[in-house]
């Protein structure tokens, strides 16, 4: 499949996207359009209340006001999708080159991709601008310039830029994958407590992180998109993936790339923090914070270096897991 055939699958899949209508089927969809449309008819214009309403992410602000003030909400949900789903196909051809396409496909075949891009669309595009980001390892300007803009889209991001400078430093996989077990095991003996004491230590200045973990059960009954809370062993499994795989390639395969390393302790270390706050309200919030990188980091090795003769029908083999997985947690949620 060649690269032309990626753009124009690029571009259908933004217009697809932006283009959608304002319906409480795209869960979040409705209230990102409702704020848009009460700014448009009282602050238009005020850009720097909608700045400081967002506690300092001034990017998404700047984005919301120039549509508030030049366009409309179509316009507005267009602009959200060509961000996440451009900077997403621009960092898979930055780390893959040519052969960019499939792992930029293995990305949207993840199950909570459709999500991030109607539902969750703050998060969703910060997440795409940091990945870009990570693309530029061997570019330390960039790579610091992306990882401030997707902070200021949204400040979940510090979690990313911590795993990364953690990780940059920090090489030796073992040691995040035996943290990893650790908060298995954590969780499993002191259950929500650990999330509770997170969010009353004070480390992390974001009221909504507080309101996640401390009042699982009132915004449980309070919101018809809720996701359930508890110890879950699907996400856990789904989290294990390409911690499994990347273990087998390192380890036994004794796999050597500094970049593939690097995106995979991130990911684990990201990971390792949702583990934490399992029990938090909107969990899968939390574990989407590293299932951002899962699609890039399972499929690099595949990309980069040949294990076996028949490495293309393996990993024809996944994309149908991918699927399954997909479908049952849209069924499993309906």
């Amino acid at each position: 499949m060649n690269n032309f055939t990626g753009f124009v699958f690029v571009v259908a899949l933004i217009l697809y996207m932006g283009a959608r209508p304002v319906s409480p089927e795209f869960g979040d969809t409705i209230n990102y359009a409702a704020e848009f449309q009460t700014l448009q008819t009282e602050e238009s214009g005020n850009w720097m209340a909608q700045a400081t309403s967002l506690r300092g992410e001034w990017l998404f602000a700047l984005i919301l006001h120039a549509w508030v003030q030049y366009g409309n909400v179509h316009d507005y949900f267009l602009s959200c999708s060509a961000v996440y789903v451009g900077a997403l196909a621009l960092a898979s051809y930055r780390i893959f080159g040519g052969r960019w396409f499939i792992p930029f496909l293995t990305a949207c075949a993840m199950f909570t991709f459709w999500v991030y891009g109607v539902n969750g669309i703050r998060n969703g595009m910060a997440a795409s601008v940091m990945i870009l980001g990570l693309s530029f390892r061997d570019n330390l300007k960039y790579l610091v310039l992306f990882s401030l803009l997707a902070v200021s889209l949204h400040k979940s991001m510090a979690l990313l830029i911590g795993a990364g400078a953690c990780a940059w430093f920090l090489t030796d996989t073992r040691y995040y994958v035996a943290a990893w077990l650790a908060c298995i095991v954590a969780v499993i003996l002191a259950g929500p407590a650990i999330g509770e004491m997170i969010a009353s230590s004070g480390l992390f200045d974001d009221p909504r992180l507080t309101l996640y973990i401390s009042s699982a059960e009132e915004v449980k009954a309070a919101s018809p998109f809720f996701s359930s809370t508890g110890f879950r062993w699907d996400f856990l499994l789904y989290s294990a993936l390409p911690i499994v795989t990347g273990c087998y390639f390192i380890f036994r395969q004794e796999y050597r790339d500094a970049m593939y390393t690097w995106l995979l302790n991130i990911y684990i270390a990201a990971n390792a923090f949702w583990i934490l706050c399992m029990y938090a309200a909107f969990n899968n919030r939390f574990a989407q914070l590293s299932w951002f990188l899962m699609g890039f980091v399972f499929i690099y090795p595949f990309f980069k270096y040949r294990f076996w003769a028949d490495q293309e029908k393996k990993l024809a083999g996944f994309f149908p897991l991918i699927y399954a997985f997909t479908f049952y947690m849209n069924i499993y949620n309906a």
